[in-house]
């Protein structure tokens, strides 16, 4: 009996002591449960700094390109308003000292000088003009109304109604010659000659053969030397205004604004004056006053 009741306390020691491992057991893990299902609160989230909105910057306006054209080029700004022209033609050079003449062709524009044959300066004025940018044209001298009476003389081997065709074509092409640098041919008196079609005929046709333009510097009302020049297809300007017939400086200022007025109502305009001393010094006055009124062009550009 004794070993019996023994054996039943040792079985029931070990139930107790498993029992208690058990209970210990779930404690623990009770404990360590409620550490780890804690309610906690999560940490904070950091929002990040939101960027600062930048307005758009204004950028400066572009001109606006104007709409192309029928050619689908774009069409460009209004074009300035094109000036009038006005070519200047001095004649006589070729007697008077370089001196003056380069006085002269100092001004500072375009125009032309319309030179005498066989004269002492004659080669000397041709080159000075020529060096400093000037138009050189032969002043072809002709026979006037009154020769040979006084002051009617035009000069050596001028073109005289009596002379045979071949005199008169051999005297232009010697005039020619005679000037250097020379591009276009205008009459020296004439009034004889230019009302003449058959003699201007002979005349222009030597012109013509060099490819020279013509200025019919209307010494004579009744010329048809412009016409006969058209007709040949020589290019040809009639001219329109004398600066110098009297040389009085109020004079010529009138005869100044005249040329400018025309070249305003026809767009162009021709006006011969002459190697004086008084002419150079009012054109000294009067084109620089006239720059933006005119746009100065030398006489071949007028010529068609």
């Amino acid at each position: 009996m004794a070993r019996g009741k023994g054996k039943r306390t040792s079985t029931l020691a070990l139930v107790g002591w498993a029992v208690l491992m058990l209970a210990m057991g779930l404690g623990a893990g009770l404990m360590l449960g409620q550490q780890g299902c804690g309610k906690r609160e999560p940490p904070a989230k950091r929002e990040a700094p939101k960027p600062e909105s930048k307005k758009p910057e204004k950028k400066p306006a572009e001109p606006k390109a104007k709409p192309p054209s029928a050619t689908g080029k774009p069409q460009s700004q209004e074009p300035a308003r094109q000036l009038p022209r006005l070519a200047l033609v001095i004649d006589d050079l070729g007697y008077i000292q370089p001196e003056l003449v380069t006085r002269l062709c100092s001004l500072p524009v375009a125009f032309s000088v319309a030179v005498l044959p066989y004269q002492e300066y004659t080669r000397e004025s041709a080159e000075v003009a020529h060096r400093l940018g000037k138009e050189v044209m032969l002043h072809l001298p002709m026979e006037p109304i009154g020769y040979p009476g006084p002051g009617r003389d035009p000069g050596p081997n001028a073109i005289l109604y009596a002379l045979p065709e071949t005199d008169v074509r051999r005297r232009v092409r010697l005039a020619m010659d005679d000037i250097p640098h020379r591009v276009g041919v205008n009459n020296h008196m004439g009034s004889r000659i230019t009302p003449d079609r058959t003699r201007m005929g002979w005349v222009l046709q030597e012109i013509k053969a060099r490819n020279y333009f013509f200025v019919d510097s209307r010494t004579e009302k009744d010329s048809v030397a412009y016409d006969v020049a058209e007709q040949l297809g020589i290019p040809a300007v009639q001219r329109r205004v004398f600066l110098d017939d009297d040389k009085a400086f109020p004079e010529m200022e009138k005869q100044w604004e005249r040329a400018l007025k025309l070249a305003e109502k026809d767009g162009s305009v021709l006006i011969i004056g002459h190697i004086y001393p008084e002419t150079v010094e009012a054109l000294e006055k009067l084109v620089p006053r006239s720059k933006g009124l005119v746009r100065f062009v030398k006489a071949g550009e007028l010529a068609k």
